[in-house]
């Protein structure tokens, strides 16, 4: 079998290589390749350094992007007011006249933590008088038994919650049959049953909004004037609108597969760009300094690399998700918090119960499709995910050390930060 002898051509080589990075240092081409690639490399560790949030970033780095970071200052504040309340004896009568929203959450026992706690404090702590005299709050305990829930009795819910709701034993063949469903772990059914229900009695407290909050939930200081502004802002923007998102993920906002077209057509594009801008250059006056070596350095090496890098760094990096209220009809996720019209809710009702079971965040973007309803989110996200596990049962994937409901998780409501009384984000306070 032939085979190729380098008994020779080695030892060239080597005393060759002098010869050829002597060559490259002193061409001018040469010289800006290297400066490039000095360069080249400080960019990427600078991104390694300021993207390592960005799920949708190569730099993306886990151990350090799921840092609890503003949301472990609330949580304190949220459990320091949970405990205030559960040794003081408080009083909130609020005229149904001046209610503004009805804020409804179900809980189920957790094991472990129960989220509950710090969720339901998040959304009362740093509420004014008058603000919280415009929410009626509605807790459902979602169980058949509710003394299996830890919280059930405790003196926080009875000072704090407006209406502690539990299923009705009168109608004797419903309750049988979310017997049945707690038995049987038909998460898919019963949750379909609790959130109908909640929506239900928040529409019958006469609120003009219902915000339907998860148990696993934490809520920036001062959401529920944002919230507000924000349905102004929605109204303005659309008349028949499904919801307003308080929550969402920021992992679906990558380059998307679908897009690619788009993607190479504008990178050839610049490509193109920058090989006629310097064939351009070298015929009006720069004919001796641009070689044909300089043009396919610059356009087919380093252009390429500068793209690439782009890319790497992530879209949420590089077109970042603007502030304020803007529509959201893909990829938000999931349904930890969301803001309906009353009379909007009356309608999810009717299409809940006509699907019977689901995921309601599932059904409602189905629906949305078809109706071709307006969807809206706030952003920066008013609402974090703390839960580590689901109540629909924990799901750890093959080969990540996170479960799939510790990964549902808001980068950005990190960067929330606490001045003075004040809570502010870099992306609209500076």
């Amino acid at each position: 079998m032939p085979y190729l002898d380098l008994t020779h051509s080695l030892p060239r080589l080597r005393t060759n290589i002098p010869i050829y990075v002597h060559r490259l240092i002193i061409t001018t081409a040469g010289r800006a390749l290297l400066f490039f690639l000095i360069i080249y490399l400080l960019l990427i560790q600078a991104c390694r350094h300021a993207f390592y949030r960005d799920p949708t970033s190569a730099f993306f780095d886990p151990s350090r992007a799921y840092e609890r970071v503003y949301s472990l200052q609330r949580q304190q504040q949220a459990d320091s007011f949970i405990q205030a309340a559960n040794i003081s004896v408080e009083e909130h009568p609020r005229p149904v006249k001046e209610v503004r929203m009805c804020l409804g959450i179900a809980t189920v026992k957790r094991p472990g933590k129960q989220y509950i706690r710090p969720a339901f404090g998040s959304l009362m702590e740093g509420l004014t008088e008058e603000e919280r005299k415009h929410i009626y709050t509605v807790v459902l305990i979602g169980h058949t038994d509710p003394s299996r829930h830890p919280i059930n009795h405790e003196p926080w819910l009875e000072n704090l919650a407006d209406r502690v709701l539990t299923y009705d034993t009168s109608n004797e063949k419903q309750f049988e049959t979310l017997v049945k469903w707690e038995h049987d772990k038909d998460y898919r059914k019963k949750a379909i049953f609790d959130y109908t229900f909640l929506l239900e009695t928040c529409i019958q407290s006469g609120a003009a909004w219902v915000a339907m909050v998860e148990d696993d939930t934490l809520a920036v200081k001062g959401w529920y004037p944002r919230t507000m502004t924000a349905l102004d802002v929605a109204d303005s923007k659309s008349t028949d609108w499904l919801y307003l998102r308080l929550f969402f993920t920021e992992q679906f906002f990558g380059w998307n597969s679908e897009s690619w077209p788009t993607y190479l057509l504008s990178s050839l594009s610049i490509v193109a760009a920058a090989t006629l801008l310097l064939i351009g250059l070298r015929r009006l006056r720069y004919y001796t300094a641009i070689s044909n070596w300089t043009i396919f350095t610059a356009c087919f090496v380093c252009t390429p690399a500068c793209i690439l890098l782009y890319f790497m760094a992530g879209r949420l990096s590089m077109r970042p998700l603007p502030p304020g209220v803007h529509e959201m009809p893909n990829f938000g996720c999931c349904a930890q918090g969301m803001v309906f019209s009353s009379t909007v809710a009356t309608r999810v009702v009717a299409k809940l119960k006509e699907k019977e079971l689901g995921f309601v965040d599932m059904i409602l973007e189905e629906w949305a499709n078809e109706e071709k309803l307006t969807r809206f989110a706030v952003i920066p996200s008013l609402l974090q995910h703390i839960g580590g596990h689901s109540s629909k049962g924990d799901d750890f994937a093959p080969a990540q050390p996170m479960s799939v409901a510790e990964r549902i998780f808001n980068f950005g409501f990190e960067l929330y930060k606490q001045r003075g009384e004040r809570v502010v984000h870099p992306t609209t306070d500076g």
